[in-house]
């Protein structure tokens, strides 16, 4: 799948089985109690994600699948485009604090920076 950043076709979801790509991005099934979608499954250099729209946005209640690349991550990360929230694989406490400040630091200065630039107060 194309990267929402960069617009490469990097971020592939790990083929398994007889499965093609699309057969995976669009995979909802019905497993007992859960849904497999594309959100379960392993993906390589990348995230591929839906993701909800909420109230106010002109695509309310739409489902998107969005993707982006390992590159286009960490420097977003680093701009503060995008924002770290939790690690639920590593769950060390401290590492999630000391990333989550990290973060919001970074994207105070940038909301600042942006605000004396553009000349808000």
């Amino acid at each position: 799948m194309y990267c929402i950043c960069c617009n490469k076709d990097t971020v592939i979801p790990h083929q398994i089985a007889d499965r093609t790509e699309e057969d995976l991005l669009w995979k909802n099934e019905k497993l007992d109690d859960k849904t497999s979608t594309i959100d379960n499954e392993a993906i390589d250099d990348g995230i591929i994600q839906i993701i909800s729209a909420g109230y106010g946005s002109k695509h309310d209640g739409s489902h998107i699948i969005l993707a982006i690349c390992d590159q286009c991550i960490s420097e977003k990360l680093d701009d503060g485009t995008i924002l770290f929230f939790h690690d639920y694989i590593f769950p060390n406490e401290e590492y999630i604090k000391d990333s989550i400040d990290k973060s919001k630091q970074i994207y105070r200065r940038r909301k600042n920076l942006d605000n004396l630039v553009d000349g808000d107060s």
